[in-house]
């Protein structure tokens, strides 16, 4: 329980009773905080002005509905988070910006990560904790933002988990799991600090942009746990000190500007329903997409000031409805692949080594390199309890369409140059799917290590792994950056 809990409870209700003062106030005092939650869960992404305005207004909006003011700040948690999840999964959706919007994107200079390390002062192993975030994927990038200030003293356990939607025992395996990648990347940051450089490291990374990914950690662990000059280096004198000894006494980052006023103008207006709001138990209703908040009802927010990389999205799963809906956006970002159950596009692997430490089971060698691929997801299908995928000529004959055009036009990722995404492709090959998944890679030499890459814990692997898809076709094209594959998924239409 925190020590203001009293003070924050007073001002609610004095907000509800229509105090424009109490309404400043609990502006004021909670900005930071959810400024600190988006931001990092973004990596200050030009999108965080947006939602954390957004998180301010819906819950000033949805006061009255608040049953019980002591629990002000874990409900507000839980609207910052779920503006977040909504903003990727809208930007999954949307086509990637073009040079024309270039201005409205944040400075690439300056992200949040160094916005942290500069102006908190953090130096030494604090600041290799902070460098280690980038490498984090998207679903921890959202619990460090909330598991950061809990080891910081600014959230309880409580609101933790409350903001994720889960119980306290479910949100402290999260928390372990994402520790100890956190650590991983602590590592891959000395290691790449290390002067003079690893030979064998410098050659494992030959191929990499220097942009910090999931996938290249991975690699790059890899090589840790079997390079014991690299290992010795990572240790040092003292090795790692605990993660949570080190965040203690860090606080939130300031916004450069914080000025939130409010007006007594009518309220914002939202197309959403009053139950997207999460109530006093945090189990509120379902979210749906919001317009864009008026400025009526709330003045501004001013500049936070937090700029960042812009972080590509992931594109996202595909069910048909009752008529087809357009494809989300794909994206060529080092990794990513389709999401949840809803509707699946696993987003292109650029170049590819097989990642983490498990190793994928290797099944009869089969001559052709898109059979031994599905023999080898088959085995992962089994281990979760799925049927066995049925290669489909129509889906291989798409699949190896696509990779033959994306080779012939110089081009990479889910969408052809005239738009069109796999379920367009699987649809002209003649076969009738209710549910459709794509997966890409470019540049592995081998069926073993395309398997490995996708196995990536995220949106590949939820493709290869989802129940519902009982069809495939994989294709394998060389090209000039090296091969490209394509593993589409599919459910029939009945």
């Amino acid at each position: 329980m925190h020590s203001d809990e009293r003070r924050t409870t007073a001002l609610v209700e004095a907000a509800r009773a229509g105090d424009a003062d109490a309404r400043d106030a609990l502006v004021r005092a909670h900005l930071p905080l959810v400024h600190d939650i988006v931001g990092r869960a973004l990596d200050g992404h030009a999108d965080t002005d947006d939602i954390v305005q957004e998180t301010m207004v819906r819950a000033l909006d949805g006061l009255t509905g608040l049953r019980d003011p002591s629990r002000f700040r874990s409900w507000l948690v839980a609207i910052a988070m779920n503006g977040i999840r909504r903003r990727w999964h809208e930007r999954r959706r949307a086509p990637v910006p073009g040079l024309d919007r270039a201005t409205d994107l944040a400075d690439p200079a300056g992200d949040f990560t160094e916005l942290t390390i500069l102006r908190l002062g953090l130096s030494g192993q604090r600041r290799d904790v902070a460098r280690a975030t980038r490498w984090l994927d998207e679903d921890d990038a959202e619990l460090l933002a909330l598991w950061w200030l809990e080891a910081a003293g600014e959230l309880t356990r409580a609101e933790l988990a409350e903001g994720l939607g889960v119980t306290p025992q479910h949100a402290a395996v999260r928390v372990q799991r994402m520790k100890e990648r956190l650590d991983t990347g602590r590592a891959v940051v000395r290691a790449l600090d290390a002067l003079p450089p690893c030979p064998e490291l410098t050659e494992t990374v030959t191929a990499w942009d220097g942009r910090p990914s999931p996938l290249w950690r991975k690699r790059i662990a890899r090589h840790l746990r079997t390079c014991a000059a690299c290992t010795s280096r990572v240790a040092g004198r003292s090795g790692l000190a605990p993660v949570e000894g080190l965040l203690v006494g860090i606080g939130l980052v300031p916004p450069l500007t914080v000025a939130a006023t409010l007006t007594d103008g009518p309220a914002t207006e939202y197309a959403a329903h009053a139950t997207d709001l999460p109530d006093a138990t945090g189990t509120g209703g379902r979210w749906t997409p919001l317009r864009r908040a008026s400025a009526a009802g709330f003045a501004a927010v001013a500049v936070l000031g937090a700029v960042a990389l812009l972080v590509p999205p992931r594109p996202e799963a595909h069910v048909r409805p009752d008529r087809p809906v357009a494809a989300p956006a794909a994206t060529t970002a080092p990794v990513t692949a389709a999401p949840s159950p809803p509707v699946t596009v696993a987003a292109p692997v650029p170049t590819t080594t097989a990642p983490a430490p498990r190793r994928t089971p290797r099944p009869t060698q089969a001559a052709d390199p898109g059979e031994r691929v599905t023999a080898l997801v088959n085995r992962l299908r089994a281990s979760a309890g799925c049927a066995p995928l049925r290669t489909d000529p129509r889906l291989v004959e798409s699949a190896r369409g696509y990779a033959r055009d994306m080779v012939a036009r110089g081009y990479y990722g889910h969408s052809s140059p005239e738009g069109d995404f796999a379920d367009a492709r699987i649809t002209a090959a003649g076969y009738d799917w209710s549910a459709w998944a794509e997966n890409l890679a470019r540049g592995a030499a081998d069926p073993e290590t395309v398997v490995e890459d996708w196995r990536d814990g995220a949106m590949h692997e939820k493709n290869m792994l989802d129940c519902r898809y009982r069809d495939t076709g994989v294709a394998s094209v060389p090209g000039p950056r090296g091969r490209i594959w394509v593993q589409q998924l599919a459910a029939p239409a009945s």
